[in-house]
């Protein structure tokens, strides 16, 4: 297990650049209520040293239940107000502390999450969504940002991200968290893996416009609801190596009688598959911008040496398995 926990990380950096100390940062994350037969509340007992640095600035994922804490949007507003209380007057104090929220310390935060086997990519993809949105202002998107940092400092839970950027952005702007559309470019890659049949097992490999792959595969699943694909996807077994033009839940794959089929979930930006041998992509679920209204869902079958083109840079070879424990 490796020393430093989401929990560590947070309260860590909430020291470092935020200039709050442990104590401070756990009388605003901590509830005040008393839990069920307990006599102090989480809060009351961060008084006792021992249990601040062990039990909460140390937690491990999943030790510490949800209601041990209160509301992370309330704590990152109380948040931002004391830590540009201890920096310059400005607009670039809350700026700073918006790239910070950003940038470096998402960075260490998903490091962390990774070392625990936590899927840090959803986190990631909402930090990239928030700070790209134009609607926000600054002071919201601050807030934001540092509201999905202490809930997967705290609770490591990228589904829950998920639902409070939902619910931040519905309670303020009234739309969703959406993906950007962007338009259809680099779809003519050469694929280089050898076609053939066989096998029931597939899996996902990521590819590059240079040709090269990312040295992970992916495997689908076969289980009933497939495999999904994309930015915020959260269902068990989902992947979410994706870039940021592709949807939260963009693309599935489900497998039927030993044979595969790639499914669109109305994407923004669409999907295509290119076929080995062939320099023309098939398009699978064209961009919002060119479907119909009330079109079904499309359905395609899949197979080894075939790349699923997602969004305008997002590609995936679809690779044949040795079954499980082979």
């Amino acid at each position: 297990m490796a020393e430093n926990t989401p929990s560590y990380v947070m309260y860590a950096d909430l020291k470092r650049f935020g200039r709050v100390s442990n104590y401070e940062a756990a009388r605003l994350l901590l509830s005040g209520e008393c839990r069920d037969g307990e006599r102090l509340s989480p809060r009351d007992r961060i008084e006792d040293r021992t249990f601040l640095s062990r039990r909460v600035v140390n937690a491990a994922p999943g030790e510490l239940p949800p209601d041990f804490f209160e509301d992370a949007g309330r704590a990152a507003q109380s948040l931002v107000s004391l830590m540009l209380s201890r920096r310059p007057q400005g607009a670039e104090s809350r700026a700073a502390i918006e790239r910070h929220y950003a940038g470096e310390a998402p960075e260490a935060m998903c490091r962390a999450l990774r070392d625990h086997g936590i899927d840090a990519n959803v986190y990631r993809n909402l930090v990239a969504r928030v700070s790209a949105r134009e609607d926000l202002a600054g002071a919201q998107r601050t807030a934001l940002l540092l509201t999905l940092f202490l809930v997967m400092g705290c609770r490591s839970d990228p589904g829950e991200a998920v639902a409070r950027t939902e619910d931040f952005v519905s309670r303020n702007l009234l739309s969703g968290a959406r993906t950007a559309e962007t338009s259809p470019g680099g779809r003519g890659q050469d694929d280089r893996a050898a076609s053939g049949a066989g096998g029931t097992g597939l899996g996902l490999m990521r590819l590059f416009p240079d040709g090269s792959l990312r040295a992970v595969v992916y495997r689908l699943s076969e289980a009933e609801g497939g495999t999904v694909v994309g930015s915020l996807a959260c269902e068990p077994g989902s992947i979410t190596d994706v870039d940021a033009d592709v949807s939260r839940r963009h693309l599935r794959i489900v497998c039927e009688n030993g044979r595969w089929y790639a499914e669109g979930l109305g994407s923004t930006n669409g999907t295509a598959i290119l076929a080995p041998g062939s320099d023309t992509p098939e398009p699978l679920e064209e961009p919002r911008s060119r479907r119909a209204d009330g079109v079904a869902p499309a359905r395609r079958r899949i197979r080894h040496g075939d790349v699923l083109l997602l969004g305008a840079t997002t590609r995936f070879l679809v690779v044949r398995l040795a079954p499980e424990g082979a």
